[in-house]
This record gives structure tokens, sequence and C-alpha cells, in this order.
């Protein structure tokens, strides 16, 4: 799993509306890698599908997909209100950083890119 914090877009291209994000170190993202493969179960139960209804997305398993703004805010809302549930404490990481992510993309008006 890699979640990217797209800072600039500057000199990005492009694989149909998704940013070809670059490895780090890279001025332009903040970069989060999670390997835990077996979390990718607790992900499928309790994100793909809520989050691809609320943020209208198509994200699933050894996929891409990218949040502008507008996503970042649906995002960040869903965050919000499902970490004050009892979200599963294996995912508290994952969660904690796409909210920290949704918040400053954001504040820069830029985006995310999460890869399962």
């Amino acid at each position: 799993m890699r979640i990217t914090l797209i800072l600039d877009y500057s000199g990005l291209t492009y694989y149909g509306n998704i940013p070809n994000t670059p490895f780090p170190p890279d001025p332009r993202i903040e970069e989060f890698r999670y390997i835990e493969d077996s979390d990718l179960d607790l992900l499928d139960e309790d994100f793909i599908d809520s989050i691809n209804e609320t943020c209208d997305v198509a994200l699933d398993r050894n996929d891409v997909d990218y949040f502008d703004k507008a996503k970042c805010i649906k995002l960040k809302l869903w965050l919000e209100n499902h970490l004050t549930e009892d979200a599963h404490p294996r995912l508290k990481d994952i969660y904690d950083t796409m909210l920290r992510y949704a918040q400053k993309a954001i504040e820069l008006e830029t985006g995310i890119v999460i890869e399962l």
C-alpha cells in the first residue's frame, strides 16, 4: 500500500486523471508505505466499498486512484466519523495518515494518490 500526498504538481505526468507520483525523496510529494498484506483484508471489509461510494472513486486491491481536493474533503469527513467509531486498531495508523494527508491536500489545493 502506498499513500502519496502531492505537495506540488509541477513536472508531474498523468495516467488518465491520476498523477504519476515520483518515488521519494522528492520535494513534490510526501509518502506513506504500509507493507502488511494481511491488513488488506481489513481494508476490503472496512474501507474500500464505503470510500468508493462516499468519494466516487473506483479503488480496489492492486489498484490506484486519485483523490482531488473535493474527494479529499469527502475522505476527511468519512475518516473523522469513522475514527470516532470502532475502527480496527490495525488500521489506525493508515487512517490517521490518510486523514493528515487529506487535510494537507485540502489546504494546499492538491490531492492524494492511494495505491493498494
